[in-house]
């Protein structure tokens, strides 16, 4: 298990390094959130199943992103359908 998270955290790492925003993407309970909050503890968290994340975030995505200038985890279980039609994604 060990050599698995080594190697997943080398990647995202180094695909974080090329892209702006990456998606984290598997099942339930997997370990996608502790990933990337141990690899990137300073960033700020959304966690969109968090009543209050979510309201400010849904309430206006192209404000919330304008206006946050610092690197952001943003967290979600919901369905691309479903983040679509609110019109925010999820990313890192």
């Amino acid at each position: 298990m060990k050599d698995k998270n080594r190697i997943l955290s080398d990647k995202l790492n180094r695909l974080l390094q090329l892209f702006q925003v990456v998606a984290v993407v598997g099942p339930r309970q997997c370990g996608k959130s502790t990933l990337v909050r141990m690899l990137r503890s300073d960033w700020a968290y959304y966690d969109l199943e968090r009543p209050d994340d979510f309201q400010l975030i849904s309430s206006d995505p192209i404000g919330f992103f304008q206006r946050r200038r610092e690197k952001t985890i943003i967290d979600s279980n919901y369905s691309p359908l479903s983040l679509s039609q609110s019109g925010v994604g999820t990313c890192m």
